[in-house]
């Protein structure tokens, strides 16, 4: 899975976080398929994404002396990234779950 790289324009910030908030919020398909790992692997790389926003935005205020991206880092991306963390976290108890439930039934199959 690709994603952009370097500090965009504002609006084209709000703008790659909203596509990848509908796909999160299961509104769009994810860029890859798997039953179990889709919503881990996709939230912990649009998770990595933030973060590296949010790095180049704390670059940006620091080197340039500028506010333009405060208001996003501290809004908007914060939640987000928020929102991507708590979903990768979900997808990786979903996949332990999964996990358990397949060494349960193959288990209960091996009992019979």
């Amino acid at each position: 899975m690709e994603l952009p790289s370097g500090l965009p324009e504002p609006d084209d910030i709000y703008a790659e976080l909203g596509g990848y908030t509908e796909v999160l919020l299961g509104r769009m398909d994810a860029p890859l398929f798997s039953p179990y790992l889709d919503l881990m692997e996709v939230a912990t790389a649009y998770y990595a994404r933030a973060m590296e926003l949010t790095m180049l935005i704390h670059y940006q205020e620091r080197e340039h002396k500028s506010r333009e991206y405060t208001s996003i880092r501290t809004g908007v991306l914060r939640d987000f990234s928020e929102m991507a963390k708590r979903l990768a976290d979900l997808g990786s108890r979903r996949l332990s779950q999964e996990d358990l439930l397949s060494r349960q039934r193959r288990d209960a199959g091996e009992a019979m």
